[in-house]
C-alpha cells in the first residue's frame, strides 16, 4: 500500500485527504447504513439497524431497551425532522438530552445525513491532530457528554461548514475515522517521523 501524507495541514489540499482516507475506511455492516440513508421515512427496523451499524456488533439489552424507549417511541418526530430544512442542533440536544453525545448526534445525522457529520472519538482524534488544538493522543472517548457536545458544535461542525461544505459528508465521515483509527495505532507512532510529505511507493 502507498503512504501518503498523514495531514491535511501538511498539504492543505483537502481532496487529496479526503480521497486517499476514505479509501481505506472499512466499517462492518456497511451495507445496513447505506441501504437506509436515503429513505424519505425510516421505520422501527431502520432505526434498529442503523445502531447496531453504529454499535458495531448487536445491541446490548439495555441498550436495545434505550433505542426503543428514548429514540424509536420518537419515530415520528425523527421523520417530520427528515422533513425539515430547518431541523436545528440546539432543539434536537434538548429533545434528546436522555441519551449519550454519540447516540444523539448519530440520530441527528440519520434525521438530516447532508447537514450533519457523524461523531466519535476516531473523528475527533482526527481532527484534534490536523488543527492542534489539543493532543491528540488525550481523546479516547471518555469525555463527558457536554465536552463532546460543546465540541461538536463550537469546533467541529462550524469548521466542516466553513471548509468542507463542498465535500460529500459521508466521505468526509469515512476520512476523518480512517485517520482517526490510524492515529490511535502503535504503528503511528513508528512510521510518522519516516514519512515524507511526498508518496513512498
Amino acid at each position: 500500500m502507498n503512504l501518503q501524507v498523514l495531514s491535511a495541514s501538511q498539504t492543505s489540499d483537502w481532496k487529496f485527504f479526503i480521497d486517499f482516507w476514505s479509501s481505506l475506511y472499512f466499517y462492518k455492516l456497511e451495507d445496513v447504513y447505506n441501504s437506509r440513508i436515503n429513505k424519505e421515512i425510516f421505520e422501527e427496523e431502520d432505526l434498529l439497524n442503523f445502531y447496531i451499524w453504529k454499535n458495531g456488533s448487536v445491541l446490548s439489552k439495555p441498550k436495545q431497551k434505550s433505542l426503543e424507549t428514548k429514540i424509536i417511541a420518537n419515530l415520528t418526530h425523527i421523520n417530520a425532522g427528515k422533513l425539515n430544512k430547518h431541523y436545528r442542533f440546539s432543539d434536537h440536544k434538548e429533545k434528546y438530552k436522555d441519551i449519550s453525545a454519540v447516540w444523539s448526534i448519530f440520530l441527528l445525522h440519520l434525521i438530516q445525513p447532508n447537514k450533519f457529520p457523524i461523531y466519535d472519538q476516531h473523528i475527533h482524534r482526527a481532527f484534534v491532530f490536523i488543527t492542534g488544538i489539543d493532543d491528540y493522543r488525550k481523546i479516547d472517548g471518555k469525555a463527558s457528554n457536554k465536552s463532546k457536545f460543546e465540541f461538536y458544535s463550537e469546533k467541529y461542525l462550524p469548521f466542516i461548514e466553513e471548509n468542507l461544505k463542498d465535500f460529500d459528508l459521508k466521505k468526509i465521515d469515512e476520512a476523518f475515522f480512517a485517520f482517526g483509527q490510524f492515529l490511535k495505532t502503535k504503528r503511528y507512532d513508528n512510521v510518522f517521523l519516516k514519512l515524507p510529505t511526498k508518496i513512498i511507493k
